[in-house]
């Protein structure tokens, strides 16, 4: 189950750099899709893969492998 306090600081942090943030809890599996929501997107601002699947984890309380991450518009 996803810590939906940790989701929305997610969404607020992930905003206010141009970015949208979609997720979806399947089976066991969380879908996690970040992408631009903002052309002037701060584009150093988003973490790299792994670090952004760490930081995933424990805003989202669920365990890394458990992520399935796609950046799209980067």
């Amino acid at each position: 189950m996803i810590d939906q306090n940790g989701l929305a600081a997610m969404r607020d942090t992930l905003a206010a750099d141009g970015y949208a943030l979609d997720v979806t809890e399947r089976e066991g599996r969380v879908d996690v899709r970040i992408s631009v929501a903002d052309p002037d997107a701060c584009a150093d601002c988003l973490a790299p893969e792994p670090v952004l699947r760490g930081i995933l984890h424990k805003s989202l309380g669920v365990p890394e492998d458990c992520i399935d991450l796609t950046l799209s518009d980067r």
